[in-house]
């Protein structure tokens, strides 16, 4: 068995064959790390033949619960989650030598800390983690943490009927580094570009992963953009000078160009 390994997880037609595309993409990166795919459309996620495992998942409930209950049980000793609509621009093999010291590693979202229900015990400095994209290496304390992110997702849903799941991942990853010594690091925005957010890409690096939906038609020319020269700063604003009619759309009002 391989010591490292990308999951995807995908439930439903939408987001297996969305995560198809983002693994294709990613293929073009990847030398011998295996892919996951854990769905409940088996036959679709076989049959694209870009998934080494495909894996039923255990109880799809067409939720962003759907990405938790499958990290209970890593199936390798290192692994990179991608979600659906994220897609590697480098080896992967380049995060090991972070996994190996640390049981998780994640970036901090663009959105630090968004309306509904927050944990008033954790720091404001110690905003939301995006976990659309995490390094976990798989020991007690991994699991824990996920489990610990599975009741408290159940319970905000129960009694908040809050659905979205970084805040109880914030306060599980705070109360698991706090008490049980989980290692935690904070990697760059180059490691998760989120591309729905205004976005700068930092001097001198690439962008390792894009986390974001591109249609195919701008695919090849955002990847060119994002890497081929790193000794400039690269920002969304930029992007959209060179490329006025691009469908890559935020998911707030961008700022002003001039």
């Amino acid at each position: 068995m391989a010591s490292f390994c990308i999951i995807y997880i995908a439930t439903g037609k939408k987001y297996i064959n969305e995560a198809i595309t983002s693994a294709t993409r990613s293929r073009s990166y990847i030398s011998n790390t295996p892919i996951y795919c854990f769905t409940d459309e088996l036959d679709i996620a076989a049959s694209s033949g870009v998934f080494d495992h495909v894996i039923l998942h255990p109880n799809a409930t067409y939720s962003y619960r759907d990405k938790i209950l499958p990290l209970l049980h890593l199936p390798c000793r290192y692994c990179l989650f991608l979600d659906s609509d994220a897609v590697l621009l480098t080896d992967p093999s380049a995060f090991l030598s972070i996994l190996s010291h640390y049981h998780c590693a994640g970036v901090f979202a663009p959105v630090r800390i968004p309306s509904g229900w927050i944990d008033s015990s954790i720091p404001a400095l110690f905003p939301e983690i995006n976990t659309g994209v995490l390094f976990l290496k798989r020991s007690v304390r991994q699991y824990l943490l996920v489990r610990h992110w599975l009741y408290m997702y159940d319970y905000l849903l129960r009694t908040h009927n809050q659905s979205w799941d970084q805040a109880s991942f914030r306060s599980s990853l705070w109360r698991l580094m706090t008490y049980l010594g989980l290692n935690f690091l904070s990697l760059p925005s180059e490691s998760n570009l989120r591309l729905t957010k205004p976005w700068v890409v930092g001097k001198g690096s690439p962008v390792f992963i894009v986390h974001g939906r591109v249609p195919q038609d701008e695919w090849d020319n955002l990847v060119d953009y994002l890497n081929n020269d790193t000794t400039i700063f690269r920002t969304w604003n930029e992007w959209l000078r060179r490329y006025p009619s691009s469908a890559l759309i935020l998911k707030i009002p961008p700022q002003p160009l001039g």
